[in-house]
């Protein structure tokens, strides 16, 4: 096919498909499909600020497990205190805290799987003379039964542990409801009101081969992979393809349908000639006609 000859052909077929698009139903559905296409935009461009939100969080999160250790108190502020709580900031960062373990005071949080075991984890207040902070000092699985096993004492008199911080769980422990000394989450605020003491805002979980790990399974370190959790950072990407895609989609939707549209009517042209210029409804009577032998009127 030469140039010119092509051209002509394209430059028709380009009028009679923006000709089809002209009419009411191919309007409405073109508003409709540039509608979608805004909203797949949006979610595309949320996705992009969703994944530079997880990547910081990532990097902060990994920087914090490699930093060195703190004095707990420079980290964490007392529960109830005006001060926020930054994850991004104190979350898997190591402190230092110099107290004693109060047995009396033991919780045990139930419903926790370490190392694809259920059982639950052991909370015992380290009191210091500013404040208590909540530790797990480490991890005790079910028995057969289904019971929880003895656990074994924290040592008494003053000690000093590095342990790695956690954001404070705000579901209520549901302790007034337990026994057994079984609460629901570790939760400073539900414990600061039964200390009746002043409580970090926030937990630690005591590093392996710390006074007060003995006899429990030490809880293991992050999964600095993804240590935020979620959708991994692929996955971000991944979505921001594919809401991208979804509105070229959109946008290509009616074009793709008034082509067809026009490439069926220029098939059934009546006595020969091509039909691209012919209204739909007529060029459906005209099929009709010539498929029963009846005249075009």
């Amino acid at each position: 096919m030469n140039g010119p000859y092509r051209d002509g052909v394209l430059g028709s077929t380009l009028a009679s498909t923006l000709r089809t698009l002209r009419r009411p139903r191919y309007a409405a559905l073109s508003v409709l499909m540039v509608v979608v296409a805004l909203v797949c935009v949006a979610a595309g461009t949320w996705q992009i600020v969703r994944l530079g939100d997880k990547v910081a969080a990532n990097d902060d999160l990994r920087v914090n497990s490699r930093s060195d250790a703190v004095a707990v108190v420079q980290l964490l502020p007392l529960t109830g205190a005006h001060a926020s709580v930054s994850e991004t900031r104190v979350r898997f960062r190591t402190v230092t805290a110099t107290g004693t373990f109060e047995p009396d005071r033991e919780s045990y949080v139930r419903n926790r799987n370490v190392n694809d075991r259920g059982g639950w984890l052991v909370l015992t207040p380290l009191r210091s003379a500013r404040a208590d902070l909540l530790v797990v000092r480490g991890f005790v699985a079910s028995t057969s039964s289904g019971a929880r096993p003895p656990v074994a004492a924290a040592p008494t008199g003053q000690v000093t542990v590095r342990a790695r911080v956690q954001l404070a769980e705000k579901r209520n422990d549901g302790a007034l409801h337990l026994s057994h000394g079984e609460v629901e989450s570790i939760n400073p605020s539900n414990q600061q009101s039964r200390l009746a003491r002043p409580v970090y805002d926030g937990y630690a979980e005591l590093l392996a081969r710390q006074p007060g790990t003995f006899g429990l399974t030490p809880i293991p370190g992050p999964d600095l992979a993804n240590p935020a959790g979620g959708a991994i950072e692929p996955q971000h990407f991944a979505y921001i393809v594919q809401w991208y895609l979804f509105a070229l989609l959109a946008l290509a939707a009616p074009l793709a349908m008034a082509r067809a549209e026009r490439r069926e009517l220029a098939a059934s042209g009546l006595d020969g000639a091509p039909a691209v210029d012919m209204d739909p409804e007529r060029a459906r009577a005209a099929r009709l006609a010539d498929r029963y032998g009846r005249s075009l009127r």
